[in-house]
């Protein structure tokens, strides 16, 4: 779980392989969901500004994701 720097979005990796983003700002609504990993999500990072997560997972995979649609 981890907070974009302007604390204005929410990344939370789960057990079912994928992340969400959250707008922390109204809700935390559910803004988009990033899939592409095989296994549990380990560890996750935002971009200094924001339109990119990097994660890793139980099977040791790293992916790039774009924070405005999740691919």
């Amino acid at each position: 779980m981890s907070y974009s720097a302007d604390r204005a979005r929410l990344a939370v990796g789960s057990h079912d392989n994928k992340i969400r983003i959250y707008d922390a700002e109204n809700g935390y609504a559910l803004l988009t969901t990033c899939v592409g990993h095989s296994s549990y999500i380990m560890a996750l990072d935002w971009s200094k500004d924001g339109t990119y997560i990097r994660s890793n997972c139980g099977a040791y995979e790293l992916l790039f994701f774009t924070t405005e649609d999740g691919q």
